[in-house]
Protein backbone atom coordinates (compact mmCIF):
# COMPACT_ATOMS: atom_id res chain seq x y z
CA UNK A 1 0.00 0.00 0.00
CA UNK A 2 1.42 3.36 -0.98
CA UNK A 3 1.14 6.53 1.08
CA UNK A 4 -1.52 7.88 -1.30
CA UNK A 5 -3.56 4.68 -0.98
CA UNK A 6 -3.23 4.78 2.80
CA UNK A 7 -4.46 8.37 2.95
CA UNK A 8 -7.36 7.57 0.59
CA UNK A 9 -8.44 4.62 2.75
CA UNK A 10 -7.98 6.62 5.92
CA UNK A 11 -10.21 9.35 4.50
CA UNK A 12 -12.89 6.81 3.50
CA UNK A 13 -12.81 5.23 6.96
CA UNK A 14 -14.68 7.98 8.79
CA UNK A 15 -12.30 10.91 8.29
CA UNK A 16 -14.24 12.79 5.61
CA UNK A 17 -13.84 16.03 7.59
CA UNK A 18 -10.11 16.10 6.83
CA UNK A 19 -8.51 16.89 3.51
CA UNK A 20 -5.90 14.60 1.99
CA UNK A 21 -3.28 17.28 2.64
CA UNK A 22 -4.19 17.42 6.34
CA UNK A 23 -3.99 13.64 6.63
CA UNK A 24 -0.62 13.69 4.85
CA UNK A 25 0.74 16.20 7.38
CA UNK A 26 -0.66 14.09 10.23
CA UNK A 27 0.98 10.94 8.86
CA UNK A 28 4.35 12.67 8.44
CA UNK A 29 4.13 14.06 11.96
CA UNK A 30 3.22 10.65 13.41
CA UNK A 31 6.14 8.97 11.63
CA UNK A 32 8.51 11.69 12.79
CA UNK A 33 7.44 11.33 16.43
CA UNK A 34 7.77 7.52 16.30
CA UNK A 35 11.21 7.73 14.63
CA UNK A 36 12.45 10.23 17.24
CA UNK A 37 11.20 8.06 20.09
CA UNK A 38 12.90 4.97 18.67
CA UNK A 39 16.14 6.90 18.06
CA UNK A 40 16.16 7.93 21.71
CA UNK A 41 15.85 4.26 22.75
CA UNK A 42 12.17 4.31 23.63
CA UNK A 43 9.29 2.34 22.20
CA UNK A 44 6.10 3.16 20.32
CA UNK A 45 2.87 1.27 20.92
CA UNK A 46 0.54 1.05 17.96
CA UNK A 47 -2.95 0.14 19.18
CA UNK A 48 -4.19 -3.23 17.88
CA UNK A 49 -1.01 -3.74 15.78
CA UNK A 50 1.77 -4.09 18.34
CA UNK A 51 4.88 -2.35 19.53
CA UNK A 52 7.97 -0.90 17.84
CA UNK A 53 11.14 -1.12 19.89
CA UNK A 54 14.86 -0.95 19.25
CA UNK A 55 17.60 -3.46 19.99
CA UNK A 56 21.32 -2.84 19.97
CA UNK A 57 23.21 -4.99 17.45
CA UNK A 58 26.87 -5.70 18.15
CA UNK A 59 29.52 -4.78 15.62
CA UNK A 60 30.85 -7.64 13.51
CA UNK A 61 33.19 -8.45 10.66
CA UNK A 62 31.59 -9.23 7.32
CA UNK A 63 33.00 -10.74 4.15
CA UNK A 64 31.41 -10.16 0.75
CA UNK A 65 30.95 -13.70 -0.63
CA UNK A 66 31.19 -12.51 -4.24
CA UNK A 67 34.38 -10.45 -4.02
CA UNK A 68 35.95 -11.79 -0.82
CA UNK A 69 36.43 -8.22 0.41
CA UNK A 70 36.22 -7.79 4.21
CA UNK A 71 34.16 -5.09 5.94
CA UNK A 72 33.44 -4.12 9.50
CA UNK A 73 29.80 -3.45 10.34
CA UNK A 74 29.73 -1.15 13.40
CA UNK A 75 27.34 -1.55 16.33
CA UNK A 76 23.97 0.03 15.63
CA UNK A 77 20.31 0.17 16.64
CA UNK A 78 17.76 -1.95 14.78
CA UNK A 79 14.01 -1.37 14.86
CA UNK A 80 11.98 -4.42 15.86
CA UNK A 81 8.22 -4.89 15.49
CA UNK A 82 6.47 -7.10 18.03
CA UNK A 83 2.89 -7.86 16.97
CA UNK A 84 0.12 -7.83 19.55
CA UNK A 85 -1.88 -10.92 20.41
CA UNK A 86 -4.93 -9.42 18.69
CA UNK A 87 -2.96 -8.77 15.49
CA UNK A 88 -1.52 -12.30 15.49
CA UNK A 89 -5.00 -13.77 15.87
CA UNK A 90 -6.30 -11.56 13.06
CA UNK A 91 -3.57 -12.80 10.70
CA UNK A 92 -4.15 -16.46 11.51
Amino acid sequence: MTKAELIKRWKEDGNEGYSAAQLDVLLKSLCSVIATELYEGGEASLPVLGKLTTVRVKGRDYRNVHTGEKYHVPAHLRAVFRPSKTFKELLN
